[in-house]
């Protein structure tokens, strides 16, 4: 039913006194309105933030290298009556880094190197092959009249040859004693587990394929089989528990203790599926990652680990129980909670590269507006805050904390004080650009620890990078199985990541590692674990990664 409209006549019939109370009535209802619009406006564009985050994350440029500085046009000046300034360090965080001049793109063709060739097969199988020559019949018809042979030519060519199975059958010999002695067999080698196919070469090369180079057990079956063994996906993973247990549990124990009796170690986490863990479908679980930061005069160590799915204190406090030093992290609030039971003998540092990264995302995704222009400053003076760091970092620790207090702090001060300045009172709560700033805020107290301790880098990113190579193996594989499986993968992990950190061929060292375990099946783990530590500097030169 279509309303009436009220005329200018029937207007002037209504008694004044309820026109005002209709105008007021109006009036209301625009204020409304208009609220509830500024409101869905904000959303929108809140909403329209986040597909573009999200869109940068997905399929946008991923680097995060921060923008190059001229260290001529950073300097520090401190005066003596120990009030700090700065100089042109102050002018760049607060007028961003300065642009870099364009230079002209000059194209050059560069030769090979000689020996170049040489130089890049110098690990490889060389054979020389007989020389092509013409018969000297056919040499008399070209030249009647006599020829010399000249210096040769030679040119080479690379050959793959696959890899393939050999079966090998062994045979026991077995004795009887005519007269009721009994039965004797004449002795053999120890098997990796008897009864079974397994091999160290063939655990070698399934460790490598899968904890590797990301190969999931059903492709590798299916590529063993082309190549003539049907080895099945359950057996393989079957196997891969039992070394786990069995024999490399000795090795990534004593992994585990020299890493906690280092001063500082990165941590970091990643969920993933075990469907088999007595918990509902879709439950997630977690892998931890820990190593060790090579500076301080430790191996290089990489220790996964897998606690029931957890994801609580409970796992790195038990963990960390017997290491005293510094975690360095992210934000996650597990590792304050730990910093706050344990203010005695252990130290959390916060992250600068996951601060750094929220407003890099903000400022890659969103090209115009406020969220871009404040990403934009903060990406700079973080930017600042690395560089002033960088110039120092391969210094003595005394020479290198005397200049973070003098020349980085100051840097650290007027980030934190411009982020305390940013009036966030109008942001929508739930927007990226209000969750980077106040990661910054909560974080202060973390983000400044590196300014007290010089072994403390500004970032987490070694940790990253370690537990992004589980990531590349899980979007494989996708699920593991049980929960037996996942405390093998991280076993088999840690050591294929810490060989590799210490620069030897996976597969060589797997090998060597079952075969070293086979020949002390009499002896204490403790009596020969140490001679097979990655960085254990009496493994063969032959298992060490080719140095190119």
């Amino acid at each position: 039913m279509k309303k009436e409209r009220l005329t200018a006549e029937k207007l002037n019939e209504i008694p004044h006194d309820i026109l005002v109370s209709m105008h007021l009535q109006l009036m209301d209802s625009f204020d409304v309105v208009i609220s509830q619009n500024d409101e869905l406006i904000k959303k929108v564009s809140s909403l329209e933030e986040q597909v573009a985050v999200m869109t940068q994350r997905l399929f946008g440029r991923k680097t995060e290298k921060l923008t190059a500085i001229d260290p001529n046009q950073i300097t520090f000046d401190f005066s003596q009556d120990a009030s700090l300034t700065l100089n042109e360090a102050e002018k760049l965080t607060e007028t961003g880094l300065p642009d870099e001049p364009a230079e002209e793109t000059v194209i050059i063709k560069r030769k090979k190197p000689k020996g170049k060739r040489a130089l890049d097969l110098r690990y490889v199988e060389t054979v020389n092959e007989p020389p092509f020559e013409i018969p000297d019949e056919r040499l008399q018809e070209l030249f009647p009249k006599g020829y010399t042979r000249l210096a040769d030519e030679s040119y080479s060519k690379l050959e793959h040859i696959p890899e393939h199975f050999v079966h090998h059958r062994y045979t026991v010999c077995v004795y009887a004693g005519n007269h009721g002695e009994g039965i004797v067999r004449a002795d053999r080698p120890e098997q990796l587990m008897p009864n079974s196919l397994l091999t160290p070469s063939l655990a070698a090369s399934i460790i490598t394929s899968k904890y590797v180079n990301a190969i999931p057990l059903n492709r590798l079956s299916e590529d063993y089989a082309r190549k003539g063994a049907n080895l099945s996906r359950q057996d393989m993973a079957g196997w891969m528990i039992k070394l786990a247990d069995r024999y490399l549990v000795y090795l990534y124990r004593a992994m585990k203790q020299k890493l906690l009796d280092t001063k500082l170690v990165h941590c970091d986490e990643t969920p993933f599926t075990v469907i088999k863990d007595g918990r509902g479908p879709g439950t997630k679980s977690y892998m931890w990652v820990y190593h060790t930061s090579e500076r301080y005069g430790s191996p290089p160590i990489y220790i996964y680990q897998y606690d029931h799915g957890s994801r609580s204190t409970s796992v790195p406090r038990e963990f960390l129980a017997d290491f005293k030093g510094v975690l360095l992290t992210d934000g996650f609030q597990v590792y304050h909670k730990l910093a706050k039971e344990r203010v005695d003998d252990l130290k959390v540092a916060g992250c600068w590269a996951h601060a750094k990264r929220r407003f890099s995302e903000l400022l890659k995704s969103v090209q115009s507006g406020r969220s871009n222009t404040i990403s934009a400053e903060a990406v700079r003076r973080i930017a600042a805050i690395y560089h002033a760091d960088n110039m120092y970092k391969d210094a003595p620790d005394p020479e290198r904390l005397r200049h973070r207090q003098e020349s980085v702090k100051p840097l650290v001060d007027s980030y934190f004080a411009w982020m305390h300045g940013i009036d966030t009172s109008l942001m929508d709560r739930s927007g990226n650009l209000f969750k980077a700033i106040q990661y910054s805020l909560n974080q202060e107290t973390f983000l400044r620890y590196f300014l007290e301790n010089p072994i403390v880098p500004l970032d987490n990113n070694a940790a990253e990078r370690s537990i992004r190579k589980f990531c590349v193996g899980k979007h494989s594989w996708h699920v593991i199985a049980t929960p037996n499986g996942a405390r093998s993968s991280a076993m088999l992990y840690s050591i294929a990541e810490t060989a590799k950190a210490n620069r030897l061929r996976p597969y060589e060292y797997f090998k060597y590692v079952l075969e070293s375990m086979l020949q002390h099946m009499d002896d204490r783990p403790e009596d020969y674990i140490n001679d097979l530590m990655p960085w254990s500097e009496n493994l063969p030169e032959d298992i060490r990664e080719y140095k190119f």
